[in-house]
């Protein structure tokens, strides 16, 4: 994952400086527009992988709850999964109704996996889409995890949404256009990043 090596605390903090309103925003909503900003770049465009293997599988379907995930990162959903390969047979994303009846599948049940094989598999490699860990308002949310160049993208989008909520319509505006453009280079630049060989 990214990280800018800068503290949202520090951006929060400079920002309840700077936007002029009428009323104070609570810190908590910062921290969430913060939260929700980062999910969307990571599932949406950052699109980093990771892999997580369950060794000889007893259970159908897999608990995504149980998946031991770095500390670094948020829990997975189900919306979060790239792929799915039991051994070596890659499956196919399905329905709970055409998965109970095709192999090689697999399915959403809650927040769960369930699949479908024609041999119970010795192994199932859960490719997905990295997030970073929710910040909880606190003594330290941690740094603000994007790219040093793009810290200014996280800065747009709480501007942006802190003045939509002042009904500083201007202003909101103003930086809703700015986080636009921040983001059309962000994706301009991580097109140069992207591997060039491979799904």
């Amino acid at each position: 994952m990214f990280d800018s090596g800068i503290s949202l605390r520090t951006v929060i903090g400079e920002l309840k400086e700077e936007v002029d309103v009428a009323f104070p925003i609570p810190y908590e909503s910062y921290v969430l527009w913060a939260n929700a900003l980062e999910y969307l770049l990571y599932t949406e465009l950052i699109q980093e992988q990771s892999k997580i293997t369950v060794n000889n599988p007893t259970g159908n379907p897999i608990a995504l709850n149980t998946l031991e995930i770095p500390s670094d990162e948020a829990a997975i959903r189900f919306e979060d999964i790239y792929t799915i390969f039991a051994d070596s047979t890659q499956l196919i994303k399905s329905t709970v109704t055409s998965g109970a009846i095709f192999p090689d599948t697999y399915y959403k049940i809650g927040n769960s996996i369930g699949y479908n094989t024609e041999k119970q598999p010795k192994k199932i490699d859960i490719i997905y889409f990295v997030k970073p860990a929710p910040k909880l308002s606190g003594p330290d949310e941690g740094n603000v995890m994007l790219p040093l160049e793009f810290v200014d993208l996280m800065k747009a989008k709480l501007r942006a949404e802190a003045y939509k909520v002042a009904n500083e319509d201007d202003y909101g505006a103003k930086w809703v256009n700015d986080y636009n453009v921040l983001l059309e280079t962000f994706k301009a630049w991580l097109s140069t990043k992207k591997s060039t060989f491979g799904m």
